[in-house]
């Protein structure tokens, strides 16, 4: 009789201990959830323009498949404040990092793939909505924002262009990013490599109008003599506009899916002088070969989507990752 009351104390001791243990790390738990709901992180201040004064833009006007040519890009001043939301979640890349044709040792002159959380690294932001300097835009319009890009921790800046956006100061329907600082330009004997990664969305339609252009090594003045322009039958080909030519195909485009680029140029006046090549998805797609790739003294380099206003529909593009590099 003894022996099973000191059992039960025991078992009643051992119970009461267990369980003040038990609320006791519940209470602790509790804390720490409250304490990490309550704690704000900082914010980072946005960028400042040091310069004190928004960069004017030289004259885009190219003329792809039409002989219509836009009139040129005056600067204009930021407009209304932006307005809108974000676009829906673009999946990534699935699977291992794909081959790179770029050589190692090569020397990086400009980045330009939103990892600063904004489009600062570019200089100039142009849309229906400004033309003015990156620095000042707020993500929020429907033109230009931040995205995930094809794979983990890397931003894409997804472009939009809807019918009637076309800037004050003319031209097409616009959204695209220009970069004139030193590191993006190029001049007679340059050599460049471009890496970047770009993605149409599922319900892309093949452009109707007489230009669509995603990429451009633009003049001081006219029309870009290097471009990658989307044609109405949906391929992706090297192009431009204002230099003698052969248009390349570098492929088709794949709505849905993040496809890896490269190009690799030397820019020159002189079409024996340039050439060009390209790779889709770490594949050589087309071969090197030679033409003008400048018509002036230097390029400098834009983004986005620039399409004829004779187009119709809403069109997007989200490019990620671009890296530019030299010998």
């Amino acid at each position: 009789m003894i022996r099973h009351v000191m059992a039960s104390a025991a078992l009643v001791a051992v119970t009461l201990v267990t369980t003040d243990l038990y609320f006791s790390h519940a209470a602790a738990d509790e804390h720490e959830l409250v304490t990490a709901a309550n704690t704000t992180q900082p914010v980072p201040p946005a960028d400042q323009d040091d310069r004190g004064v928004e960069p004017q833009p030289p004259a885009t006007r190219p003329k792809l498949h039409s002989s219509q040519r836009p009139p040129s890009d005056p600067f204009t001043a930021l407009l209304t404040p932006p307005i809108g939301g974000l676009p829906g979640v673009i999946p990534p890349i699935v699977g291992p990092e794909r081959p790179s044709p770029v050589p190692a040792g090569l020397r990086e002159v400009f980045v330009g793939d939103f990892g600063t959380g904004d489009f600062s690294q570019w200089e100039t932001c142009q849309s229906v909505l400004m033309n003015a300097a990156c620095s000042g835009y707020r993500l929020t319009h429907h033109s230009m924002q931040l995205v995930d890009g094809p794979r983990q921790g890397v931003k894409a800046a997804h472009f939009e262009v809807r019918d009637g956006d076309v800037p004050d100061f003319g031209g097409g329907e616009r959204s695209e990013v220009a970069a004139h600082n030193e590191g993006a330009l190029t001049r007679e004997g340059d050599e460049r490599w471009y890496e970047f990664s770009m993605r149409f969305p599922e319900n892309f339609r093949n452009p109707q109008g007489g230009w669509f252009i995603v990429m451009q090594w633009h003049s001081g003045s006219g029309s870009p003599p290097l471009a990658i322009d989307i044609s109405n039958d949906g391929d992706i080909y090297i192009g431009g506009d204002g230099v003698e030519h052969e248009k390349k195909s570098i492929g088709k485009v794949r709505p849905g899916e993040w496809v890896d680029y490269v190009l690799h140029a030397k820019f020159s006046n002189s079409a024996s002088t340039g050439f060009v090549e390209a790779w889709e998805n770490g594949v050589q797609t087309v071969q090197r070969y030679n033409r003008a790739t400048m018509s002036s003294d230097e390029n400098y380099l834009k983004m986005g989507i620039y399409r004829d206003d004779e187009d119709s529909g809403t069109a997007e593009v989200s490019i990620a990752g671009l890296r530019v590099t030299a010998p």
